[in-house]
Formats: structure tokens, C-alpha cells, sequence
């Protein structure tokens, strides 16, 4: 169990025992950082849903169970658990300012998918997909990277991310330090690296590539241009 729902069951026992039933109301002041509107009736009757960041648990209303995993409906085969997932990511990444991001993209006439990527300068897979960018962009896709360096702050990934960000051609030094090993040499003074990288966290990167559809779906890590434009079509139909 991750710790924030450790805290959070802590929290509800010492709750649990003052009410036979917590409304959303009492959830969201017994456990700061929680709003109202994070609190939903779960599909299951008896629980609330409750999302922190793109982390789903499912809460009983008198607050003694708590469980995690996800939660399909057989009836109409669907990840009920992702489908939330998803809407809390659209949510957080729409408020990325979309100048602190590096994108590579077909001309706006012709873009008929965007999609979202937690990249590692020094990722394998990474390499690979950017290798391939410009057929990404020919099928009609536009990309938005966002940096994850995978090693944490205060390592030799995260350094090449913020001199990536810092060189005049932002899309020519990521592509030089992906494929050619060049990174510029100078720094500046601000990046946006640490804010991706608490982001990635919050929204579930667990590794590179990451990749998000415009719906908030997590399609993948390494995908193919026509195995990504073929699941795009799929999500955007």
C-alpha cells in the first residue's frame, strides 16, 4: 500500500469511530489535501471512490475498509479504475504550460492526434522512439515531451535535461543528446524539469517511455508509429 493511503486508513480509523457513516464532506476534512469533489460514489455500493492525483482506492462509507486495485465491469468490459485514472490525468496535464514542454509536431493542419511523453534523455526505448519522430509526425501526430529522468534528481540524466532545456534549439539539443550524445554545455538559470518529474510522479510514471493519450488513457511505453497511430484510432474514434 502506497503511504499516503497507509496515512489515509490511519486517518479513517480515528474517523470511523465517531459516525456510522462518513459523508464525502467528513472524508475530505479528516484527511488534508483531499477536496469534496476528489470523492465520488464508487460503482460498488457501500464505498466512495477517492482519487490522489491519478491514485484510485476505494473507501467503505463508515470507514473501516479500504481497498485498492482495479475495478472492472464485466458487463460492459471496462476498467472503471483506468477510466478515472485517465480523467484525473487530463485534468493534470491540461495545466502543464504547454511553453515549458519540447514538441515535435506536424504542421496544425495536419495534426489529428496529440499525445503526451514522460522521456529520459538517457532511456533506451526512449532513444528508439525519437528515432522515429519524424514518421510519428507524418502519420499526423504531434508530441509533447515532458521530462522524467529516471535516475532522480542530482544525476547525470537530470543535469542533460536541464542543459537540453536551456540550449536556444530546444528540439535540436534533444534530439543532438538523444541520438548523438551531444549535450550543450551551459546552464541557465530555471527549468521546468523538477515540475515534470513531480508530475510524472503524481500522474503514475513508473518508467520511460511513458505515453498518454489526449484522453488521459495510458497507452504505453515504446510503441511503433503505425502500433501508436493504430491504438490512437482505436482511443479516439
Amino acid at each position: 500500500m502506497k503511504p499516503y493511503w497507509t496515512i489515509f486508513a490511519l486517518t479513517l480509523v480515528c474517523a470511523s469511530g465517531a459516525a456510522q457513516e462518513l459523508t464525502k464532506e467528513q472524508l475530505a476534512e479528516e484527511f488534508p489535501g483531499i477536496e469534496t469533489n476528489d470523492i465520488l460514489d464508487a460503482p460498488v455500493a457501500g464505498f466512495y471512490e477517492v482519487a490522489i492525483g491519478s491514485s484510485v482506492a476505494y473507501v467503505s462509507k463508515d470507514g473501516r475498509y479500504i481497498l485498492q486495485g482495479d475495478l472492472y465491469d464485466l458487463s460492459e468490459n471496462t476498467n472503471l479504475t483506468e477510466r478515472r485514472r485517465s480523467t484525473a490525468r487530463v485534468d493534470m496535464l491540461a495545466n502543464v504550460d504547454p511553453a515549458t514542454m519540447i514538441v515535435f509536431s506536424p504542421p496544425a493542419e495536419e495534426v489529428k492526434h496529440t499525445i503526451t511523453i514522460f522521456t529520459d534523455i538517457d532511456c533506451g526505448y526512449c532513444r528508439q522512439f525519437h528515432r522515429e519522430i519524424e514518421t510519428v509526425n507524418a502519420l499526423g501526430v504531434a508530441v509533447n515531451y515532458l521530462f522524467y529522468p529516471r535516475t532522480g534528481p542530482e544525476t547525470e540524466s537530470w543535469f542533460k535535461a536541464d542543459k537540453v532545456w536551456c540550449a536556444e534549439d530546444r528540439n535540436l539539443a534533444l534530439t543532438d543528446a538523444k541520438l548523438g550524445g551531444r549535450v550543450p554545455e551551459d546552464g541557465c538559470e530555471s527549468t521546468p524539469v523538477e515540475s515534470h518529474y513531480d508530475l510524472g510522479n503524481l500522474v503514475g510514471v513508473r518508467g520511460t517511455p511513458t505515453i498518454y493519450a489526449a484522453n488521459g488513457e495510458h497507452i504505453g511505453g515504446y510503441l511503433t508509429p503505425d502500433q501508436l497511430l493504430e491504438l490512437l484510432e482505436q482511443i479516439e474514434q
